[in-house]
């Protein structure tokens, strides 16, 4: 169970292994297998990221808080980051006081409708138990024309069928399902996101998108 809005909440499987996993890492992440491997997508939505000062920015899933600490030197924006594991909230807090950072899910995000100018999430989206969810959510905090910026692993059909079926369940480190390109974009587009920007190379897809109502 975790804190949100001064509420306790009961996670599931994939939640309870993921702050396990990561409270577990946290201190090492950026030299660990997930910090090295994240970092290069992390690399990629930074080219992604257009902003301007005044804006206001969410990282979903922020781990150690390195990717909205560099959105946060391209701008003088307002910076916020939110992330299931509690140590990982810790080392953020002590390593970026200036921006505002909470413990809570993807799939409930703490903020009030129109919140934020663009929403970023990396290597986060396989973890969520609904990650139609995640983008109803996304699509609830961002203002209108808001930017919405994923970053997935991008494997082949039947690397990615071993993985959700055989090696997710056995290491049990939170993992739920991987998305085909295809599958991502359809994600975007059935819940209210235009696709503005697309990178899908080496086994990393990022798509940027753009909110609309209608």
């Amino acid at each position: 169970m975790y804190s949100q809005n001064n509420e306790v909440r009961i996670v599931n499987s994939h939640e309870r292994y993921s702050i396990e996993k990561y409270d577990r890492i946290a201190d090492t992440y950026d030299t660990s297998l997930d910090g090295k491997f994240t970092a290069k997508f992390k690399q990629k939505m930074l080219t992604f990221c257009s902003v301007s000062d005044g804006d206001r920015v969410l990282d979903v899933g922020c781990g150690n808080g390195r990717l909205i600490y560099e959105i946060s030197r391209k701008a003088e924006i307002k910076a916020y980051g939110i992330d299931i594991s509690p140590k990982m909230i810790e080392v953020c807090k002590q390593q970026y006081g200036n921006i505002d950072f909470d413990i809570s899910s993807g799939e409930d995000l703490p903020f009030d409708d129109g919140s934020f100018d663009m929403l970023t999430i990396c290597c986060v989206l396989h973890h969520l138990n609904n990650p139609v969810r995640f983008f109803k959510e996304a699509h609830r905090v961002l203002r209108k024309n808001g930017t919405l910026i994923v970053g997935e692993p991008c494997f082949p059909f039947i690397i990615r069928k071993i993985t959700d079926w055989i090696i997710s369940p056995l290491l049990k480190a939170g993992d739920n399902k991987l998305f085909s390109h295809r599958g991502l974009k359809e994600l975007f587009t059935s819940n209210g996101f235009s696709i503005v920007e697309v990178c899908n190379k080496e086994f990393k897809q990022i798509i940027k998108g753009g909110k609309y109502d209608g």
